[in-house]
């Protein structure tokens, strides 16, 4: 038994060695015939995943440039503003604001009470430097706040005569000025909104339909 084992062994030894080759033949065949990504796709990949993040850092830069720009614009043409707020609120005082901001901010600051009527009050104009922004209460006129003036007749007799701002005034209110109907009325306020609130009172020569007469007549009957 033994002698045909060795008989075996060293007969077929030969193809011993040829199945361990063939063996390692497929092993290094499926090694190398793995699937490979192209250098040129991993290149690209790496290119756009590069891009990428560039884009995204380039657009942060951007973004706070424009932050800082829109700031410092905002710092150039702010300017400071001195407005005094009377009536219906809890604080009533001269309040110092920038040109850019609104009457509602001022407004907030002064603490409307719970009777003040702010319906009455255009809360989306900008504040401008001596403005004099009177908050009525519920019921009662905006313009019941404006000094009264004196309105000269030829025998020396007067009555009185509310001045009305020209900035906050309805057209209700405007029309109550002798010289001052419903046409001039629109047209005070048509200028007051293309061209934004009145500086002064001489910009009512500005208004259609209101000549140099016509201002000399009406120009102690408004503030702004």
């Amino acid at each position: 038994m033994l002698e045909k084992l060795k008989y075996y062994i060293e007969h077929y030894k030969q193809y011993r060695y040829i199945a361990a080759g063939i063996v390692i033949l497929i092993i290094a065949l499926l090694f190398f015939i793995q699937p490979k990504q192209p250098v040129n796709e991993v290149q690209e990949k790496n290119a756009t995943e590069w891009n990428h993040k560039d884009n995204l850092k380039n657009g942060d830069n951007k973004l706070q440039s424009a932050k800082k720009d829109t700031q410092e614009t905002q710092n150039t043409n702010s300017k400071k503003v001195m407005v005094d707020v009377k009536g219906a609120v809890k604080h009533p005082n001269v309040y110092e604001m920038s040109n850019n901001q609104r009457i509602k901010d001022v407004v907030l600051k002064a603490v409307p009470t719970d009777k003040a009527d702010l319906n009455q009050i255009n809360l989306s104009e900008k504040l401008v430097d001596q403005k004099l922004i009177y908050i009525p209460e519920k019921g009662k006129s905006g313009s019941n706040n404006l000094v009264s003036v004196n309105s000269g007749t030829s025998d020396n007799s007067s009555t009185t005569q509310q001045k009305v701002n020209l900035n906050t005034a309805k057209e209700t209110e405007l029309t109550t000025v002798t010289g001052v109907g419903p046409s001039k009325a629109k047209a005070i306020i048509e200028f007051r909104e293309s061209k934004g609130s009145f500086d002064k009172v001489e910009q009512l020569k500005e208004v259609k339909g209101i000549g140099e007469k016509s201002f000399e007549k009406l120009k102690d009957y408004f503030t702004i």
